[in-house]
């Protein structure tokens, strides 16, 4: 596999959840070639590169729709709403209200940690 074109896509291949086998099969290259080329440390590095692209992609497009899904859940708090239905958005704000207050206090300690770290470096 000397082309850099296979090797790109027998990562996308892997990163998206290919199994080495299948993903030789489908670029027509030998399954002992691709199982070696998919254990070495290149090829992690990238798998890990490109998952990690993928994974930002749809935590992006995740927080578009949060908002959304915000207003939508403010929107059943209103008085037009059965009990259960602002009940049930109630809950449903205030557990996500938790969660994402963790994650803000977490990140704001990672950043410092990492600022601390870059300081010492």
């Amino acid at each position: 596999m000397a082309s850099s074109g296979k090797f790109e896509s027998l990562a996308l291949l892997l990163a998206t959840g290919s199994s080495t086998k299948n993903a030789a099969q489908q670029l027509g290259v030998a399954s002992r070639t691709a199982y070696r080329i998919a254990s070495s440390d290149k090829m992690k590095n990238r798998v890990s590169e490109l998952r990690s692209q993928i994974t930002n992609e749809a935590v992006g497009r995740l927080t578009q729709g949060a908002t959304k899904a915000a207003d939508t859940l403010v929107e059943l708090l209103g008085e037009a709403n059965e009990p259960s239905t602002r009940l049930n958005a109630s809950k449903a704000i205030l557990a996500s209200l938790s969660a994402i207050s963790e994650l803000g206090e977490l990140r704001a300690r990672i950043d410092a940690l990492e600022s601390k770290q870059c300081q010492v470096s």
